[in-house]
C-alpha cells in the first residue's frame, strides 16, 4: 500500500502504540511546528479537540487514549533516547506539556526499536531514555524477536485484555523531577481550605505530581468504581477544587479557579484508604490481603478508569515516607507495593535510602512492569489550523 501524501492537509508520519494501559501517538518532534502556539494549535487539530466524541482526529474521547508522545535521538551521553509527552485535552482545548505517562514512557523503547533510533539486540534491547518533562534518566528492556519488538508474552497487567512481553522499567531517582522536592511544600501533610472547610493532604512528587486525600475524609469507602464516583453529587467538582487549592499552595496557579485550564493535569489528585476487598469493574474480586493500599485517582477532572502509572509510583513511594496520608493507611513496607484500583491491581517496586543529612526517608528508584504493542503505523492528517 502507497502512502497518501495530500496537497491540502499536513501529514504526520508515526505510530500509534499501546502502553500499558494507554495508547497514544507516537513521532519526532521534528513534525511539529515550533512556534508554541502554532504547536498547540496543530495538535489539537491532529487528535480532534475540543469535543467528547474526538470524532474528528486521533483522539479516543478519554484522557487515557488522547496522548502524544515526540521521541527522538537523546543527543547526550547518558541516555539513547529522549521523549516529551503531552497530555491532549478532549473537551478543553488545552495541550499539557506539564505531565508525565508512565504507561506511555514503558512503550518509548519500542518506538526507538521501530525506528531504528537504538541498535536491536536479542532477546532483550536495553535503553536508557531521558524524559524531558520530569528530567530524569529510565532505564527499560524490551523483549526483540526477529530485529523488532515482540508483542508476545507471559505478562498481564488488569486494564489490558491477554498478555504481552514484559518491559520493565526503572526510573531513577524519581523524587522532586517536577516541582524540585518529593515533598515540594515541605511538609508530609498540609492542610488546604476549601468551601469553608479543611482538608488534609499529602502533596508528594515522585515521577509526577498528586495531591492525596484520604477516602474517609470525603465521606467514601474507597473502593467505588470510577461511574459510582462521577455520579456522586459534586464530588468531582469538589475534587477539583482541592486540586485547584493544592496548585496555588505549590505557586501554580494564582487563583484556584485556573486550575482547570492553567494545569489541567499536573498534579493529579487521589483518594486512598487501607486495604480492603471489594469488586472490580471487569467482574474480578480483590481480596484485601491482595493490595497494601487502595486508590481511586482522577485525572482532567474524570475518575481513572485503572490507574495512571506515574500517579502509581508516586503513590507507592508516598506510602514509604513517614507522616504522609498514605503512608498512614497502607500496609507493610516491603520492596514491592500492590495498589487496588478499579479493574484490578498493579505492582510497583520502590528503592529507597537515607538522607544522611537529617535522617529522613529517599526515593532512589520506582521500578514496574508494563507490556507494549504497535497498533498501527502510518501518516495521519492535519488540516491548517488557520484554515478551520
Amino acid at each position: 500500500m502507497v502512502h497518501h501524501r495530500s496537497r491540502l492537509q499536513h501529514g504526520v508520519d508515526g505510530h500509534l502504540i499501546r502502553g500499558g494501559t494507554s495508547k497514544g501517538f507516537f513521532a519526532s518532534s521534528a513534525v511539529l511546528p515550533e512556534d508554541l502556539s502554532s504547536r498547540d494549535e496543530f495538535v489539537l487539530e491532529l487528535f480532534g479537540s475540543p469535543d467528547p466524541l474526538q470524532v474528528d482526529g486521533l483522539g479516543g474521547s478519554h484522557t487515557h487514549t488522547s496522548k502524544l508522545m515526540l521521541v527522538d535521538a537523546a543527543g547526550r551521553d547518558d541516555a539513547d533516547l529522549r521523549y516529551r509527552y503531552a497530555q491532549v485535552g478532549i473537551e478543553n482545548a488545552a495541550v499539557d506539556w506539564a505531565g508525565n505517562c508512565g504507561n506511555l514512557a514503558s512503550a518509548v523503547g519500542v518506538y526507538g526499536v521501530l525506528e531504528g533510533l537504538v541498535d536491536a539486540t536479542e532477546p532483550i534491547t536495553t535503553v536508557r531514555i531521558y524524559s524531558e518533562n520530569t528530567d530524569s534518566l529510565l532505564e527499560q528492556d524490551v523483549p526483540v524477536v526477529d530485529g523488532e519488538p515482540t508483542p508476545y508474552g507471559s505478562c498481564r497487567i488488569d486494564g489490558v485484555p491477554g498478555s504481552g512481553a514484559r518491559i520493565p522499567t526503572r526510573y531513577l531517582d524519581p523524587g522532586g523531577g517536577m516541582l524540585g522536592a518529593t515533598l515540594p511544600t515541605g511538609n508530609p501533610t498540609d492542610e488546604l481550605a476549601v468551601d469553608g472547610e479543611r482538608y488534609t493532604v499529602s502533596i508528594v512528587d515522585a515521577t509526577n505530581v498528586t495531591v492525596f486525600l484520604r477516602a474517609a475524609d470525603l465521606g467514601l469507602d474507597g473502593t467505588e468504581s470510577p461511574a459510582a464516583l462521577a455520579e456522586q453529587d459534586g464530588l468531582l467538582e469538589l475534587l477539583e477544587r482541592i486540586r485547584g487549592a493544592a496548585c496555588t499552595e505549590l505557586g501554580l496557579v494564582d487563583d484556584p479557579a485556573n486550575a482547570a485550564k492553567d494545569r489541567p493535569t499536573m498534579p493529579f489528585i487521589a483518594v486512598v484508604s487501607p486495604p480492603k476487598a471489594y469488586e472490580t469493574t471487569v467482574g474480578t474480586a480483590v481480596a484485601s490481603d491482595d493490595v497494601d493500599v487502595v486508590a481511586r485517582m482522577v485525572s482532567t477532572g474524570h475518575p481513572h478508569h485503572a490507574y495512571a502509572t506515574t500517579g502509581a509510583m508516586c503513590l507507592a513511594a508516598a506510602t514509604r515516607i513517614p507522616g504522609t496520608v498514605t503512608g498512614a493507611v497502607a500496609r507493610g513496607s516491603n520492596e514491592t507495593v500492590r495498589i487496588g484500583h478499579p479493574k484490578g491491581t498493579i505492582c510497583i517496586g520502590v528503592e529507597t535510602g537515607e538522607d544522611r543529612s537529617d535522617g529522613s526517608v529517599t526515593i532512589d528508584a520506582v521500578s514496574i512492569d508494563r507490556t507494549a504493542r504497535l497498533l498501527m503505523s502510518g501518516t495521519a492528517f492535519a488540516r491548517d489550523p488557520e484554515r478551520v
